[in-house]
């Protein structure tokens, strides 16, 4: 009796010891990302210090527009982490695969997510070891020429075991700078207008099937048993993978990051939230000319905030600035140099003269600086 309670001990260890990584859960939303390119968030590093290359990120979205558009970017510079993650079409959700250069950037300074007129859910990573990745066309292989000319024929057959939920990765090499991918039907006609041109990276382009009319569209076929063509330019065309992912989803939110509180904006407000600025200059804030149209000298902008914890021990002085949204982001007074302000806990209040309207009136304001948690931007009138 105790030799058969000591087994069934051992087998239960061994069970929990077998349990799937599972897709953990690293931002919960809802956060809006709105038109003209304004909006973003950045995902904290500490959120990827368990990652590793080959992990797969996840963004849910919602209410997604049909020209929506997500970037994935480096908070140093606000370039794409990886040039296929620099402007996707946002359809249900989008995914990003870890490579080993994209994740030495998110350990050290996290990631923003940007583009317009979507709503980030959730966004969750899924461990490489929960991914199964298998080969199903090994060519030959094609270059794809710069003038768009060039396409390769994929036999239906390819694609049998392709299921909802899986990516058909598309492998490649000798990328150059500007290559796009363009994935066709057996009509010729585009996959979906997600694949339409898209950019694609060293790290190849990986298709997502979300959704069923997706999967009918590869079992369909012409005479000549050809369900897909893949075209775009300037890369050479090596492999077709297949990539399922078998984890469970992680029930535990406790270290995910918290999107901020939302607001609906009262009249006057530009904007209400709880959007920081870190100390490594890596905040900033868009707004877009609409709202200024009908400002005059009259006019002044009332930008509050909070100072974040710890700037004396960090040695950081808090200060902020105004932009002009267009180009090198200038002084929003026309000086090249920008006009620091520095931060003591009160309100900022800036007034408007004739350049400066012009430049808010044309191009609208850029707010960056670093050590605080910009709470709310308010237009009124002074008189």
């Amino acid at each position: 009796m105790l030799n058969r309670y000591c087994l069934s001990i051992l087998l239960a260890m061994l069970s929990w010891g077998s349990v799937s990584a599972s897709e953990h859960t690293i931002l919960i939303g809802p956060k809006t990302i709105g038109p003209g390119w304004k909006d973003n968030i950045l995902i904290q590093p500490a959120q990827f210090q368990n990652a590793g290359v080959g992990d797969l990120m996840t963004v849910y979205t919602a209410e997604a527009k049909r020209t929506a558009q997500i970037a994935m970017q480096d908070p140093k510079d606000w370039q794409a982490v990886s040039p296929e993650y620099g402007s996707m079409s946002v359809q249900g959700a989008v995914r990003m695969t870890m490579s080993a250069e994209i994740l030495e950037k998110v350990q050290a300074r996290g990631l923003i997510l940007g583009g317009h007129d979507y709503k980030i859910m959730q966004v969750t990573l899924t461990p490489a070891s929960e991914i199964v990745e298998t080969i199903v066309y090994k060519g030959p292989a094609m270059t794809l020429k710069d003038d768009w000319s060039t396409s390769v024929p994929v036999s239906k057959k390819v694609f049998k075991d392709v299921k909802v939920g899986d990516g058909i990765r598309f492998i490649v090499s000798k990328v150059k700078p500007g290559a796009a991918i363009k994935l066709m039907d057996m009509t010729w006609n585009v996959m979906d207008k997600a694949v339409d041109g898209a950019q694609i990276g060293p790290n190849g382009f990986t298709y997502y099937i979300d959704e069923q009319s997706q999967l009918i569209k590869l079992q369909l076929a012409g005479p000549d048993g050809i369900s897909m063509r893949v075209g775009g330019k300037s890369y050479r065309f090596e492999k077709i993978s297949i990539i399922s992912n078998t984890s469970q989803p992680d029930e535990d939110y406790s270290t995910a990051q918290r999107a901020p509180k939302e607001y609906k904006l009262q009249p006057g407000e530009l904007y209400r939230g709880e959007k920081e600025f870190p100390n490594d200059w890596s905040g900033n804030l868009r707004l877009t000319a609409e709202p200024f149209q009908e400002c005059t000298e009259n006019d002044v902008l009332i930008v509050s905030y909070q100072l974040l914890p710890g700037l004396k021990e960090a040695n950081v002085t808090p200060q902020m600035s105004f932009r002009e949204n267009k180009g090198k982001w200038y002084d929003i007074s026309g000086s090249k140099e920008p006009n620091w302000m520095e931060l003591n806990g009160t309100d900022v209040v800036l007034t408007f003269d004739e350049q400066s309207l012009d430049k808010l009136k044309t191009s609208g304001l850029v707010v960056t600086g670093l050590g605080f948690v910009l709470t709310r931007i308010e237009l009124v009138s002074a008189q």
